[in-house]
């Protein structure tokens, strides 16, 4: 079965996305606790820092958003999500191979 993919936004204070792209990933205990507290139903992929707007955006694959929630409520709290919404990735050779057909024909 197919798990959905969502995109979670979190917002930083841009020294603080500084201070975690600058830090070992081994010396970044949020991320290590985050990765050890998922499981099946909500698991962490990535995330990507834009520093410009001070937000944080994780991709997960989980059954549903509370799942993704529960995560972060094991976790202790303290990080905020100002929205989680559910996504589909589209890879530069899925555009060339798939939608450049569909635009063709």
């Amino acid at each position: 079965m197919k798990v959905p993919k969502y995109v979670v936004i979190h917002p930083f204070k841009k020294r603080s996305l500084e201070a975690m792209l600058k830090m070992p990933s081994e010396k970044n205990v949020l991320l290590k606790n985050l990765k050890s507290n998922c499981t099946e139903d909500a698991d962490w992929v990535r995330s990507w820092a834009v520093l410009e707007q001070e937000k944080l955006y994780c991709e997960w694959d989980a059954k549903d958003p509370e799942s993704i929630r529960n995560i972060f409520e094991k976790g202790g709290g303290g990080v905020e999500i100002e929205a989680i919404y559910e996504m589909q990735v589209i890879e530069g050779e899925d555009f060339t191979e798939k939608v450049l057909e569909a635009i063709q024909s």
